[in-house]
């Protein structure tokens, strides 16, 4: 696979429906917002948490599931899904191993036993393939035969008797996780040139536009209200709602 060209699209159709119909950040048997987590603020991290979100997020940081062996494999996967590219830093260098190590305990019903059990199959599958080898212990090259067996969706005839059938839907996990780890950073923000809001001059619909529609501003309104001059100046209604300002 070509695993260098497809970054954008990937962010643009999988991944982009994914993040809207994963299930959302809770624990099993909890209560997501308790009724007093109104009651305090706090300016850590990105802009205000409740006292209630700040001891949840410090809880998950403070706490580890992955193995470091784990979590090694979990990085050579993801830059495999992800590798360095000339405008681009490989997933590893942009936060997204600790990015997947947070949402296991942030979603541990949703994800830590398809991963941890997707990890030992993969381990399994390494090592039934190449001599008892674990899957970071193997060759790049084999590394690759092994993830380009996984890497596409089985037609729907073969999906239930494929042998490879629990490596298939662990590696569409986890390359969801990858990429959107990747193009959440801010690296994968840059390469995306994604400007967000900016502050900037309007001066109305250009003239060419304009031509090509047959309209034209009306002369007189034109000054009032698209005058740069004034843009610095707050509007201010009186009390029928007349602009005055």
């Amino acid at each position: 696979m070509d695993r260098r060209k497809s970054l954008k699209t990937l962010l643009g159709g999988a991944v982009g429906t994914a993040l809207f119909t994963q299930v959302g950040c809770k624990e099993a048997g909890t209560d997501p917002v308790p009724a007093s987590a109104g009651t305090e603020l706090e300016t850590k991290g990105y802009g205000l948490r409740t006292a209630w979100e700040a001891e949840r997020e410090e809880r998950i940081n403070n706490s580890r599931f992955f193995s470091d062996f784990e979590l090694e494999t979990i990085g050579v996967l993801a830059d495999i899904i992800v590798p360095a590219g000339e405008d681009h830093a490989k997933a590893t260098d942009t936060g997204v191993v600790e990015f997947i190590e947070f949402m296991a305990k942030d979603q541990p019903d949703v994800y830590q036993t398809r991963l941890r059990g997707g990890l030992a199959w993969l381990n399994a599958e390494t090592s039934q393939r190449y001599g008892g080898k674990a899957f970071i212990e193997a060759t790049p090259e084999e590394q690759l035969a092994i993830v380009d067996d996984i890497a596409y969706e089985l037609p729907e005839s073969e999906a239930e008797s494929n042998p490879l059938r629990t490596g298939i839907d662990f590696f569409d996990r986890l390359r969801f996780l990858v990429v959107t780890g990747f193009f959440t950073s801010r690296d994968g923000v840059e390469y995306l040139g994604y400007m967000g809001n900016q502050p900037n001059v309007w001066d109305g619909v250009p003239q060419d536009v304009l031509d090509a529609h047959g309209l034209q501003y009306d002369p007189e309104l034109l000054p009032k209200y698209v005058d740069q001059e004034r843009r610095t100046i707050t509007a201010e209604w009186d009390e029928q709602g007349n602009l005055i300002t």
